[in-house]
């Protein structure tokens, strides 16, 4: 074997344990959970496994940094190959001359190495063999590199490990924005971790600090007044608590994610107003037992969410379910889903805006709804029902529409937790009988915006009907608020609507402009509820003060692509007939669908007097006086006039008037309504106190005769309320008047 053979196979061992001596991975440390925005505002963080705070490496170290711990730990850092051994010669010197070591010669290189090897040992033998590893490490990685290792994984005292952690902690903002000052204080950190603490010799720290300044003029890094007025700064106090904007938001990701570096679109200046507001109404709410709260805006542009606020938590100490995320949680839904069905209702071609929806006392299947007023109105304009969330029209509509049809619509809407069939549901669906969560009421109303301001085809629904839908909601007034509340003063147009869950257990609202889509619950998370917590009264402030922090808007466009112009009855909303006598034009959805037209005005005739309605078997033709009226049905009639006095009803019929059939049957029996079960209350005494029943009659001057069964039970006029106590069982009620017509129910009474 020749000797150059000998060489390389005593030669090569070594070379490949130089080659695969160093660790793939040098550092292992579990990463402390951020949230930081896209601009690298650092909203929530939490201490790593081991209680440190370790935040995820940068792409590059600080410029002022690098030259400061370039300039106090490794002057020729960027030349030397890992090893400096004018570094070495000058510590040999000083260390014999001193027969103790008073200097080191570890270049920045060599310190990684030791960062990367916490419990090897303090000797000779490792201190040789980190030298070794260091040009290893300068033949992997670039310089750039090696500083930002260093300066990722260097103890900046106490529990802080790293500069980014470091400059939060000490100086609360990131490492890349911090002054000439501070940059050097945490240069000579490193060093000497343990003189950050309060107490624990900082004037050294100062002395140290100064030193790296004077060192960083002198070669010219800085000028003479850029170092006098960094020695003029002050040391950090004491270390400065995270920021901890988004609590619900970072556990939420830590949750699915785990521990690691989140980058979140919130904007730090619409989050930090959003938590402003909420605390801005704490006090007065935590006073009446209302301690949770939940805020959500996303942008209509992006879709993405820029405001975060998931619960109350750090408002108070010992604050009863402030842990729980309201965002994601499932709650009744009150009032919030009905503006939905009113579009979908539009888009079918069911409904137009100002169709009238019957509002009178509705029984199914004993489900017995009632407006938040607890009075009726007769007839409601489909838009008004929406403006003023009335209850009873809105389940009226939802039973034309169809549970199932509306149920598809949601789940197409992204209501998850929707989840269950009709026959679970029925008609108590659109009153609060099914559970949404904060994010997907949020996520369908953007949609819908999404729909107008993007011209995205992101929902099942049309742009004009999404338009009317706004412009409906876009007026405030709403039966239960108060009159401060009937105009909003920002100078800009909401769509919103607000929600209250059965027993106030739930306060819900949601506001939508051109940019942003904003939602509001307040109540507790354990579900208590309180007396007056209304959606109008709790959720409805937070949501306009949380809108007025948002930039200022301008309102959707009107997509008349979509829309065409229809001639509609002032008085019905509906198509109108060659008889109404006032026309509208309004713009609808271009669909081929259609309600019917006008259905209440007729033609009636009447006497030369006007006095009386009449025919061929009372009145000569000849003088009889066709007039167009509006009818309304009975029951409807009956509510309607209360608040609406211009309504005149039909005058009464001639004397001799002797046959309804053309005008059809006059009477309807508003309670009970037909298959019901009707409970009865007794007094204290134990006496059973009956129930009244309700009916009316198109003429007002009706006598009406009511029998129970087979027996007389009484007559009434005017007002057509009647006591009975019937027994318990099966019962057929049965109202007449002169004329012979009647109407009948059967029901049970328990």
């Amino acid at each position: 074997m020749s000797k150059f053979k000998k060489i390389i196979l005593i030669i090569a061992p070594f070379a490949l344990l130089y080659l695969f001596c160093l660790p793939r991975h040098l550092f292992h440390q579990p990463l402390s959970a951020t949230l930081t925005t896209a601009d690298g505002t650092l909203m929530g963080a939490r201490i790593s496994d081991e209680g440190q705070w370790y935040f995820e490496p940068a792409e590059a170290v600080p410029e002022k940094f690098a030259k400061c711990i370039v300039a106090y730990e490794d002057k020729r850092f960027w030349w030397h190959p890992g090893i400096d051994f004018l570094s070495i010669g000058r510590a040999v010197r000083q260390n014999l001359s001193r027969r103790e070591v008073v200097s080191g010669a570890s270049t920045i290189t060599m310190q990684v190495i030791r960062l990367s090897r916490p419990d090897a040992p303090r000797s000779i033998p490792e201190k040789l063999l980190e030298a070794v590893l260091a040009t290893r490490l300068e033949l992997r990685c670039s310089k750039k590199e090696i500083l930002l290792l260093y300066a990722s994984n260097a103890p900046f005292g106490g529990n802080v490990v790293g500069i980014e952690a470091a400059a939060w902690r000490y100086f609360g903002r990131p490492a890349d924005e911090l002054s000439w000052a501070e940059s050097a204080m945490l240069a000579v950190l490193p060093n000497s971790p343990a003189l950050i603490h309060p107490g624990r010799g900082r004037e050294h720290l100062l002395e140290k600090r100064n030193f790296l300044l004077d060192k960083l003029q002198a070669r010219g890094v800085i000028d003479e007044v850029e170092c006098e007025l960094a020695k003029d700064e002050p040391l950090p106090d004491k270390p400065l608590p995270m920021p901890d904007k988004a609590y619900h938001l970072l556990e939420r990701l830590r949750a699915e994610g785990g521990d690691k570096a989140y980058v979140c679109s919130l904007d730090p200046v619409l989050q930090d107003r959003v938590n402003a507001v909420a605390k801005s109404y704490f006090a007065d709410y935590h006073n009446n037992l209302v301690d949770n709260m939940g805020i959500l805006v996303r942008s209509v542009q992006t879709g993405e969410t820029v405001a975060y606020y998931g619960n109350t938590k750090g408002l108070a100490s010992g604050l009863r379910g402030a842990d729980v995320d309201m965002i994601p949680a499932a709650r009744s839904s009150g009032s919030t889903l009905k503006p939905l069905l009113y579009a979908a209702m539009l888009d079918k071609g069911l409904i137009l805006p100002g169709t009238l929806i019957k509002d009178t006392p509705y029984n199914y299947n004993n489900f017995s709804p009632h407006n938040y007023s607890r009075e009726f109105d007769g007839a409601v304009p489909a838009d008004e029902v929406i403006e003023r969330s009335l209850n009873v029209p809105s389940v009226r509509m939802l039973e034309r529409y169809g549970v199932p049809e509306f149920l598809e619509l949601l789940q197409e809407m992204g209501f998850s937790t929707i989840n269950r069939d009709a026959d679970h549901y029925g008609l108590s669906l659109i009153l609060g009988g099914a559970e949404i969560t904060l994010g997907s009421l949020v996520n369908a109303y953007l949609m819908m915006a999404r729909e107008l301001a993007c011209e995205e085809d992101s929902t099942p629904l049309g742009r004009a009907s999404i338009w009317l839908t706004f412009e409906a909601l876009s007026k405030a007034g709403r039966p239960e608020e108060e009159s401060s509340w009937r105009e909003f003063s920002s100078g800009r147009k909401v769509a919103w609507k607000t929600g209250t869950s059965w027993g106030n257990r739930d306060a819900w609202s949601v506001g939508v402009t051109h940019d942003y889509v904003a939602g509001v619950w307040v109540g507790n998370s354990d579900g208590e509820g309180r007396s007056g917590m209304t959606g109008v009264q709790y959720a409805a402030p937070v949501l306009f003060d949380v809108i007025t922090a948002l930039p200022s808007t301008r309102w959707f466009s009107k997509p008349l692509d979509d829309m065409v112009p229809l001639e509609v009855c002032h008085q019905s909303g509906l198509p109108a007939s060659r008889i109404c006598p006032q026309v509208d034009t309004v713009w609808v959805p271009d669909i081929k669908e259609r309600p019917d037209e006008c259905k209440y005005h007729r033609l009636v005739h009447l006497d030369a007097d006007r006095n009386y309605l009449v025919n061929s078997s009372c009145y000569p033709v000849e003088k009889m006086v066709e007039a167009v009226w509006f009818v309304l049905p009975p029951a409807m009639e009956w509510y309607y006039m209360k608040n609406h006095l211009d309504y005149r009803p039909l005058p009464p019929k001639h004397p001799d008037f002797d046959a309804y059939s053309d005008q059809g049957n006059p009477i309807e029996i508003i309670y009970p309504q037909n298959g019901i079960t009707v409970v009865t209350t007794r007094s204290l005494s134990g006496k059973e106190q009956g129930f009244v029943v309700r009916a009316a009659h198109r003429d007002p001057t009706a006598v009406l005769f009511w029998h129970l069964d087979d027996e007389f039970a009484g007559q009434t006029v005017g007002e057509h309320d009647l006591l009975l106590h019937p027994e318990p069982g099966r019962h057929m009620l049965t109202v007449m008047d002169a004329g012979g017509a009647s109407r009948a129910v059967i029901f049970t009474v328990k």
